[in-house]
Parts: C-alpha cells; structure tokens; sequence
C-alpha cells in the first residue's frame, strides 16, 4: 500500500522550507514532452475500428472535439459539444433529435488529427516506462473512505497500480504545488462511482496524467464521480454517464458520453506563488498520520 516514511519526510519538509513561494509552474507535459498539443483538446478520440464515438443524453463537451482515426461521431438527445468539432476526410458525424455543436466542424483534419494520435501513443509509453517512486499497489476505495497523496516542489510523484476503484463518497487526493507534477499509471481496472472524487490540492489539471494501459475492461466514470486532470486510455473506451465530471482532458481509443455528464476544459491560471505551503504539508502530514491509524484497520484489505 502507499507509505511515506518517516525518513521520506523530513527531506520534503526540509525542500518547503528552503524553497518557499514558487513562482514556475510545473505542466506533465514538461514530463512527457510527446503530449504536444494534446492538452488543447478537450475530448480526443483515436478511432481505431470502425465503431462510432457518441454523446447522448443531456451530455455536454465544453472545449474543442478531435476526431482521428475512422472520426465517426454520433449525437442525439440534448447532447451539446459547445465548441469545435474535427475529423479526419474519412469521418462522419451524424447528429440526431435535439443534440447541437455550437462551433464549427472542420473536416479533412487528416494531418493534425494523426499527429494527436502519434503524441497520444508516445505520451502513453513514455509515461509507462517511467521508474515508480511509489510502492506498487492498487487503489481501491468505499464508503468514505479518503487518502492523499503528497508531491515535493519540483517532483514527479509516479504511482504504478493494477486497479484504481473509487466508489460511494471515497476520494482520492493529489496534493503538492505549482511545480508538482504527477503521473499515475493503471496496468487494470479504472472506475469512479457513486460520488467519488479526485481532488487537487495545490494543483491544476494539467500537472496530472492518469494512463490507463492496454486493452481490457471499460474505463467507466458514473453516478455523481467528479475526475480532475487528464484521462488517457489509447487502447480503451471511456464510458462517462450520470451525473459524471470531468475538469480536464479525455483521451481515448472511443468515448460514450451519456446521461447528464460533463467534460469541462478549465484554463490554465499562471500562478504567482506556489500555494502550497509549510503549514499545508504540516496539515498533510498530520492527516497522513491519522489515516496510518486508521489503515491498519478496514483500509488494510482495501489497498492490497
């Protein structure tokens, strides 16, 4: 399970105190130059295959849609995409009932749409064959359950974990500064549900790259679950329904939006100090110690 030693500490505390307010910012693509332009999309579709990505329902894409690969896309419903949409020369679009894209549609996007998907599989392997600096685990969460984890000025936090299972009101917390980045790979199962979140904490959504790798089950984002950062599954379909939130980007082979759910695209805010500050790390740290208690308990048998 994750672990932060009592010797792993005291060099964090001691990098807060000599660094203080910050004024760079960190962004994962500083990490992972192959991401590119990637973060300007707010949904990007692969396409590999032949099936139709789709939003239905009173779905609602709030930024730029990208389709590459066979750029099939269908709407129905009240779905909105409130933005502009682009596909490859081979694309089709097909909107039905009430649904509307507010921007317009680009077609013959061959050339950039194709590049998204070289820096969308280049991305994802760099970020998979980064060294863990965490203990190798799989985040599995209920009820109210919580944990956080905790990123130094100026470092990659790199969890690598079979299956990240979020579920009722548990949640999920990345919590560092403006030059923290964090990059989490899943080699298994994703899912949010119920009202489960991922929060940052001194962070904004572009420091944070979950990537799921390979082929297997669904990427799934459902009920009331809020999800921050950028979301990339190459190989995988993204299922967002419900009440579902997404702040950030989605990256996927193929994307089913569905219900009332979002996908919101936030600006990046240049921040003129790290927020994140001696006193929070001491919070941090104090919460940490709690949840150890805590952990030799019921959350023993839900990280494992």
């Amino acid at each position: 399970m994750f672990s932060i030693s009592p010797k792993s500490v005291l060099p964090i505390v001691a990098t807060l105190i000599l660094l203080g307010g910050v004024q760079a910012k960190a962004d994962v693509s500083g990490v992972i130059p192959e991401i590119g332009d990637l973060e300007r999309w707010t949904v990007f579709s692969l396409g590999d295959g032949n099936n139709f990505s789709r939003a239905f329902g009173q779905a609602l894409i709030d930024g730029d849609l990208g389709l590459a690969g066979n750029g099939n896309f269908l709407t129905g419903g009240y779905a909105t995409v409130n933005s502009d949409v682009y596909d490859r020369s081979n694309g089709t679009i097909l909107t039905f009932e009430h649904a509307v894209s507010t921007g317009s549609i680009f077609h013959n996007q061959d050339a950039l749409l194709d590049n998204g998907v070289n820096e969308a599989l280049a991305a994802s392997a760099h970020a998979f064959s980064l060294t863990p600096n965490r203990p190798n685990t799989s985040v599995k969460l209920q009820g109210n359950e919580n944990i956080t984890i905790t990123g130094a000025p100026g470092e990659t936090v790199v969890p690598s974990l079979k299956n990240f299972i979020l579920g009722d009101n548990s949640s999920f917390t990345l919590q560092g500064t403006a030059t923290t980045t964090f990059v989490i790979n899943v080699s298994k199962k994703f899912s949010l549900s119920g009202n489960s979140h991922i929060d940052l904490a001194g962070l904004q959504w572009n420091q944070v790259l979950f990537n799921v790798v390979g082929t297997g089950h669904r990427v799934s984002l459902g009920g009331s679950s809020i999800f921050n950062g950028i979301l990339m599954a190459n190989d995988r379909t993204i299922k967002l329904k419900g009440d579902g939130t997404v702040s950030g980007d989605l990256i996927a082979n193929r994307l089913k939006i569905r219900g009332s759910s979002r996908v919101l695209h936030p600006p990046i805010l240049s921040p003129l100090v790290d927020t994140f500050s001696e006193a929070d790390f001491d919070r941090g740290s104090r919460d940490y110690e709690t949840g150890q208690s805590r952990e030799q308990g019921a959350m023993g048998r839900k990280l494992k």
